[in-house]
């Protein structure tokens, strides 16, 4: 019947979808292979920056952790960008022997970057081998500056640090709500079970906008940041490293711990905001010519979601039209309403079965940084996929109508008053 072949399509149509993904695959069994450890020749000159636009509030720990740096002091400066003279950072800052800097009419996180690397290359135009970008509520390991210099030694010229739950570190992790420990394992996916093999294959990584570290070449032939088209402006550099040829570099030892919001609101709010900024940006990109030097492999992995959405998009209608289609035969008591039902119910399994495997893979790779009692980590094996599904219609939204591209301010936790748990 009717019904029957429609199925038999879906599954034919989801199965050669899987088998392009397979690339992609491929990193997940890494998730707990180990890095040799890099060490470094010299103690290179390092630009840290802060962008902390309202972040009065949440900036002291992360003040606090490069005050106990073990790399010398001398050997790194730390620029502070606010977009007003009045902000509390700005004394803060000083107070912290620190640099502020005025960045003015900031509609996004890159105007702040462009604003303060350009008075860089200007006034101190050879003084810094390497710049690293820190969001101002992440903290950082007492060695995570001495570790991101090791990571110099790759040669690569973006540098990216293994990001770690915030939350289960600082205060509180029995706590924590269910909504941002789902969140928090989208660095274990991105890290140890993506940038983690990349790395080991000479493949692009996928770049966060928070602990990467950028060459002082790459910031040259920028000539500032160029990267201000979206609200991730993180992805933006991702796809013009793959065009340009700049090698990207994931080092586990270099830690940095990342804030995931206490509600469930924000978080989407959040994941709202990202959605949108990553549609924009692979199609700003995916309309620039590619050079034929990038090899097909680094283009792959640069645009492998499409695949993702590809296959989740055709699972989400094929279960919607047949529920729509059992709902209209049952009305007019159609016994084809079961087949079609049957159809409806095996498109959602799909989907929450790819995001289950996805998730057992993504607890097992980093077990004990998921700082939980085994109970809770049951729970979230199960409830992560259905987190993960919200997903579907953020995408929808983001693909169709462009909401979020407001670089609003987002809530912060306190972890102020937390020690670091290890």
């Amino acid at each position: 019947m009717l019904l029957d072949l429609i199925l038999q399509v879906y599954l034919i149509a989801t199965g050669i979808l899987l088998l392009l993904y397979m690339p992609r695959w491929r990193c997940w069994f890494y998730g707990r292979a180990r890095q040799p450890r890099l060490s470094a020749t010299e103690n290179r000159r390092i630009a840290v920056v802060i962008p902390a636009r309202n972040e009065s509030a949440a900036v002291s720990p992360l003040f606090d952790c490069l005050g106990r740096q073990t790399y010398p002091r001398d050997r790194f400066d730390v620029y502070v960008v606010v977009d007003r003279a009045d902000d509390p950072t700005v004394e803060m800052a000083k107070a912290a022997g620190f640099l502020p800097h005025v960045a003015k009419n900031q509609h996004c996180k890159g105007d702040a970057l462009d604003s303060v690397l350009k008075r860089i290359l200007t006034d101190y135009r050879n003084r810094y081998d390497a710049y690293l970008i820190i969001d101002a509520d992440c903290m950082l390991a007492d060695d995570y500056l001495a570790e991101m210099n090791n990571a110099l030694e790759s040669g690569a010229d973006i540098l990216l640090s293994r990001k770690k739950l915030k939350n289960y570190f600082f205060g509180g992790r029995d706590k924590q709500p269910l909504s941002a420990c789902c969140n928090g394992l989208i660095w274990t996916l991105m890290d140890a079970m993506g940038n983690n093999f990349k790395t080991r294959r000479g493949d692009p990584c996928f770049v966060v906008g928070t602990g990467v570290m950028l060459t002082d070449r790459v910031v040259r032939q920028n000539g500032g940041w160029p990267y201000r088209s979206t609200v991730t402006e993180d992805v933006e550099l991702m796809h013009d490293a793959v065009r340009r040829g700049f090698r990207t570099f994931y080092y586990q030892h270099a830690v940095l711990y990342m804030e995931e919001a206490l509600s469930h609101r924000v978080t989407n709010k959040r994941r709202r905001r990202w959605m949108t900024g990553v549609v924009d940006s692979k199609r700003i990109y995916a309309a620039m010519p590619t050079p034929e030097s990038v090899k097909s492999r680094h283009l792959y992995h640069s645009r492998c979601m499409t695949i993702v959405y590809l296959l989740i998009g055709l699972s989400t209608l094929f279960a919607v039209g047949n529920a729509l289609t059992a709902v209209v035969f049952s009305t007019f008591r159609l016994p084809l309403w079961l087949p079609a039902l049957r159809n409806a119910v095996i498109g959602v399994g799909a989907i929450y079965a790819m995001f289950f495997i996805m998730t057992l893979f993504a607890i097992i790779a980093d077990y004990e940084n998921i700082k939980l009692p085994w109970w809770r980590k049951l729970i979230l094996l199960f409830v992560h996929p259905v987190f993960y599904m919200e997903y579907i219609p953020i995408v929808a939204v983001a693909l169709f109508t462009g909401y979020g591209r407001k670089w609003d301010a987002i809530e912060r936790a306190d972890f102020a008053e937390s020690e670091i748990r290890s």
